[in-house]
Order: C-alpha cells, then structure tokens, then sequence
C-alpha cells in the first residue's frame, strides 16, 4: 500500500538527508550518509530509496541531541555493509550484460543485450557502444528482455540512437516482450520493429539469402 506519492518521499528524504541530525547534520552526511530524522525521545529512522528501511529507539542522548546507541548502530550499517548514498555501485557497466554477433557475412546481426534498470548513465553506456565505436555489421538488435524498468529520459536516448543508425542504412530491432519501451516512436512517426529475439531475425535473414540464390522475391525481415 502506498502511504505518499513519490515527490513528498523525495522530499521527505532531501530534508532528512541535509538537516534530520540537528547540529550534527553535516558530520552525519559525510560519515554515515543515510538519510535519516533522530527525535530528542531518543528515536531515529533512517532510509535509503530502494534499499532499506532502518529504525532505533534508544533514550540516552548525545551533545547533539541524538540517540547515542542509535547513531552507533546506523555508522556499523553504513560502514559494515556500505550504505553511504554516495557509494553507488556501477549500475551502468552492469545495464550492458553482452555485445556479441549472430551470423556472418551480410546476414551477420549486431545483438547487444541489456539488463537491469536503464536511466541516463546506462543508457549513455549502451549508446557509447554504436556512437564512434566499430560496428560493422548493417544490422543491430536491442535485447531488452531482461530489463524491468527504463526512465522517460533513458527512452528517449535509446530511441534517438535507433533513429541514428537507421539514418545510417541500419536495420534496428527491439527484442521487448515486456513492452519496456511502449510505442517505440523513432521521432518521425515510424517505430522501431520488434521482434520475439535476435534468433529469428538471423532465421529470416538467412532463408532471404537462399530465396535471392534460388532467384526468388524476398523480403527483409
């Protein structure tokens, strides 16, 4: 059940994370950094959006007005376990799970495969690997069956590289099953095809060649 709307959580958050420790708000952010609000009855919360909920209540008070056991506990969680908010983790490096091609020759398929969630630094990952790389091949997949989640932003990026190289002479292909990127608009009224996965594109692409040497009409897939 949602108690509040994303907004007042973000700013909820914002005001514990700069002032929720009375004086020792800035020695909190820099050593602890958890967001958090201590009460003079010697309760604290604490949160870290996405991750983890944390709750004392301890009576003896520190010169700051604070939970002595309770400050104690949050600085173990944060150093223990690495809590700190501004020690993010490499969630961009880890938004591209494989970069790899299918076939060969002129039926050869580009594939990369994302995973996870996708905001601006993984997108901007997965666009650096088209953009001034060495991609040969005509033709390139977006695989995003493994992704659960995409920003407005990161969309937008994602289908401005489509719309890129196709400029290109690119074939692209969406792989979404989830419907990750809904009405995949490349900006000029045309969407980007999807496709079940990059498999049965190369399948296509193959039985094309065979029908051009048998001097049958074939169809890009």
């Amino acid at each position: 059940m949602r108690v509040v709307h994303a907004p007042v959580v973000r700013q909820v958050l914002s005001v514990m994370a700069t002032c929720g420790m009375y004086d020792a708000a800035g020695d909190w952010a820099t050593q602890v950094g958890i967001p958090a609000k201590s009460g003079v009855a010697g309760g604290m919360i604490g949160a870290l959006p996405g991750q983890v909920g944390i709750a004392t209540f301890s009576p003896r008070l520190d010169a700051h007005g604070n939970s002595v056991r309770g400050v104690s506990l949050f600085e173990r969680f944060s150093s223990d376990m690495g809590l700190h908010v501004m020690e993010v983790p490499p969630a961009a490096r880890a938004v591209v799970r494989s970069s790899h091609v299918l076939g060969e020759g002129t039926s050869a398929v580009r594939v990369l495969q994302a995973q996870g969630g996708i905001r601006f630094a993984g997108a901007e990952r997965i666009v650096r690997g088209f953009v001034g790389g060495d991609i040969a091949e005509s033709r390139v997949v977006l695989d995003f069956a493994l992704v659960y989640s995409i920003d407005d932003v990161a969309r937008r990026m994602l289908l401005e590289l489509a719309r890129r190289l196709m400029l290109e002479g690119r074939g692209v292909y969406f792989v979404d099953p989830e419907l990750i990127v809904p009405d995949p608009d490349r900006g000029d009224g045309s969407l980007v095809p999807v496709i079940a996965d990059a498999g049965q594109l190369l399948k296509g692409l193959v039985r094309n060649q065979e029908n051009d040497r048998n001097g049958m009409f074939a169809v890009d897939p």
